[in-house]
């Protein structure tokens, strides 16, 4: 019984998040952030994205996110992001959509219980087109996303444990001034995380974007569907309960996804 409990106990405290974070801001980050920031309690995030789309074709992005818990179980977060494309000897700067969210945290897993729920929350989300359409830094209209988390803490009969992760969410993009809409988009993340050594942590799991075909009015644009997939790891140090450093690599598994995207960053 004092095992069953102390096991209780060290899941709650991994989910004890007071990082917290809005997931959707960046799909590629190899850890979840299922619970919300503790009221008043507020972040800063600063991230590196490398994205080599093909041999001639590379991205570097720099996302910076801000985050507040607004109340107990909801936390407020925006980002924005500058962005550099190179296309051969073409260098293309500018900046992406920004991104404003919410999130809700439903149901919180109980260490009282043996057999808890697990932590479900949902992010609510709007991105405003401040990013250059015309240079794919952004859709050019306001687009709408809606993502369910899940959480759950699992115990081994080795009596080590790990952590369950899974979102699920869509975008719908609206059209932009030339009546062009890129096609929604659906998006998921199934993966686990577990303690490698104190203040360290490990993760690895599978990430998948799945995108519709692009619009002129009310005509489908051929071939502009595609169905991304990947695997990924990344390793997380803590430094403190508000201090955080993260890093990952995510590897693509078809002709539609990325060759890589290797991420990295801290939250203070």
């Amino acid at each position: 019984m004092r095992r069953i409990k102390l096991f209780l106990i060290l899941c709650f405290l991994l989910n004890i998040n007071l990082f917290a974070q809005i997931n959707h801001f960046n799909i590629f980050k190899s850890y979840q952030s299922t619970l919300c920031c503790p009221k008043n309690v507020y972040g800063l995030e600063i991230q590196m994205n490398y994205v080599v789309f093909t041999s001639e074709v590379a991205e570097l992005e720099i996302p910076i996110g801000l985050y507040w818990g607004l109340l107990e179980n909801i936390e407020v977060g925006a980002q924005f992001t500058g962005v550099s494309k190179s296309q051969g000897s073409e260098i293309l700067k500018g900046v992406e959509d920004i991104l404003l969210a919410a999130k809700y945290n439903f149901i919180k897993e109980d260490k009282n219980l043996i057999t808890p729920f697990p932590t479900i929350s949902a992010e609510f989300g709007l991105s405003l087109p401040t990013g250059d359409y015309k240079k794919g830094f952004g859709v050019g209209g306001v687009g709408f996303v809606l993502n369910w988390l899940l959480e759950k803490c699992i115990l081994l009969r080795s009596e080590h444990f790990f952590n369950l992760i899974f979102n699920f969410g869509y975008k719908v993009n609206a059209q932009n001034p030339e009546q062009y809409k890129v096609g929604d988009m659906l998006f998921y993340t199934f993966g686990s995380y577990f303690d490698l050594k104190e203040n360290f942590i490990f993760s690895f799991g599978a990430k998948g974007i799945n995108k519709k075909s692009d619009k002129l009015g009310d005509e489908k644009i051929l071939n502009t569907e595609s169905n991304e997939s990947y695997i990924f790891f990344g390793i997380n140090y803590e430094l403190d309960k508000y201090r955080r450093f993260f890093s990952s690599v995510s590897i693509g598994l078809n002709e539609d996804a990325k060759d890589f995207v290797f991420n990295i960053g801290m939250m203070y």
